[in-house]
């Protein structure tokens, strides 16, 4: 073999001091070689790769394109090690300069890297999330918001990690920008406040996702998704309602579904007056009875008032469906209505008494 060395070692070209050999070449190609090699059956097994399957395409095609980058960089830098070439020098290589700002290509990689490694993190935080929302549905909005937090909280100690490898100090740039930060936070004193109340719903659990609210005595609806900016409410008409979070902190809200599942409700009927009230109060019973929605205890009916063109009654009973009780209202309607015209008992219309004087 020792008569290959001279042909190795003899120099293929050179550019100023540095020269390029035949073995060092050869070397190149074959971490070129190994590293295409090691690129394709990365990214073969990484398709196949169940965990990631489970979260959004979105990010694991970011997951998996930066494993690709982070193996086509090492790629390169172990193929111009092996070429000989000054790699240091070649990190530093300024790309761009202005005044004290020097960006290298050094910082491009660990740009590169913070990148890979907080989407890395965040992917494997995220899969942790995702399997314990699994086992609990009903805490699926607390944790996602739960999980945002985190997700900004470990962005932002990734750019103070880069601009800090740019050579700059966080504290003094915060301190530089004291003001604009004051005059940005005016500005954005309702988002701040909204973020605030999505953090108290979220842990004083006033309020959770499924729950039945009312807000403002206006909007009634099924809290489905708890952010933390706002709260995303289904109607009774089926309508998706977004809502800041400080109107949950701030405005009046009653939860039907706070202490328990189970909501009371009322219909109100008028029978003209002669009318016997105990079977008129039996018959309100079973109407409401024998809806299949209609839970335990035995529905109650009042007698409310002696009105002016009828004797006034409300039959109350309790259900689950609070969110959809409108329709339970109206076939309990139907069925009292069916109920007293068998059974001879009338709605009367409204009398009025007119006096005629001469």
């Amino acid at each position: 073999m020792d008569f290959l060395q001279p042909f190795l070692n003899s120099p293929l070209f050179s550019v100023g001091s540095y020269q390029l050999h035949l073995v060092q070449l050869v070397v190149a190609i074959i971490i070129f070689f190994i590293t295409s090699v090691f690129y394709f059956i990365a990214r073969r097994y990484l398709k196949k790769f169940r965990l990631i399957n489970r979260l959004s395409q979105q990010h694991a095609k970011s997951i998996v394109g930066f494993i690709k980058v982070f193996i086509v960089l090492v790629g390169i830098l172990l193929v111009l090690q092996a070429m000989g070439l000054p790699i240091k020098t070649l990190l530093g290589y300024e790309l761009l300069k202005t005044g004290k700002i020097s960006i290298t290509l050094y910082n491009i990689i660990v740009l590169l890297l913070l990148l890979f490694i907080t989407k890395l993190a965040l992917y494997f935080i995220e899969l942790g999330f995702e399997e314990n929302i699994k086992d609990d549905k009903s805490e699926a909005g607390k944790r996602r918001s739960i999980f945002q937090i985190v997700k900004y909280g470990i962005w932002v100690v990734a750019i103070a990690f880069f601009i800090e490898s740019l050579g700059f100090s966080i504290t003094f740039i915060i301190a530089s920008l004291s003001a604009l930060l004051i005059g940005l936070g005016l500005g954005i004193q309702q988002l701040f406040n909204d973020f605030v109340s999505g953090i108290i719903i979220l842990f004083d659990r006033s309020i959770k996702v499924g729950d039945i609210v009312e807000v403002e005595g206006e909007m009634i609806g099924q809290v489905e998704e708890i952010n933390l900016r706002n709260s995303k409410l289904i109607s009774r008409d089926d309508v998706t309602v977004i809502l800041p979070n400080s109107l949950f902190t701030s405005e009046k809200v009653i939860n039907w579904s706070h202490n328990t599942f189970k909501t009371r409700f009322g219909v109100k009927v008028g029978v003209a007056y002669g009318s016997d009230v105990l079977k008129v109060k039996q018959l309100l019973v079973e109407a409401a009875r024998e809806h299949p929605d209609v839970e335990e205890p035995v529905p109650q009916v009042f007698f409310r008032d002696f009105g002016e063109s009828s004797l006034d009654f409300e039959v109350m009973f309790f259900t689950q469906k609070s969110f959809r009780v409108e329709g339970i209202k109206s076939d309990i309607r139907f069925a009292i209505n069916q109920k007293f015209i068998e059974n001879g008992v009338v709605i009367p219309f409204p009398q009025r008494d007119v006096h005629i004087y001469k």
